[in-house]
């Protein structure tokens, strides 16, 4: 859980990233390589996005990964 502004969110509330589990191995390349520290491990240990503002849509997460399990979406519009 994350706690913003007083508010506890889960690992799977607000996020434009989406992380297959089928195809994700849990290999941590994702968790490694964000610049923003924002992907990190969730407690059945698999990736997800933690800090959600800290993010520079930079995409190297789903670059990097080797299964292609990350996919990014519902980017804010200002992004797009």
């Amino acid at each position: 859980m994350s706690q913003v502004n007083g508010v506890e969110y889960g690992e799977k509330d607000f996020s434009w990233l989406k992380f297959d589990r089928e195809r994700c191995v849990r290999c941590g390349v994702c968790v490694d390589m964000c610049p923003m520290d924002v992907i990190h491990f969730g407690s059945q240990g698999y990736p997800y996005m933690r800090y959600r503002d800290d993010c520079w849509y930079c995409d190297v997460c789903t670059f990097m990964c080797p299964r292609q399990a990350i996919v990014m979406e519902e980017l804010p519009y200002l992004i797009r």
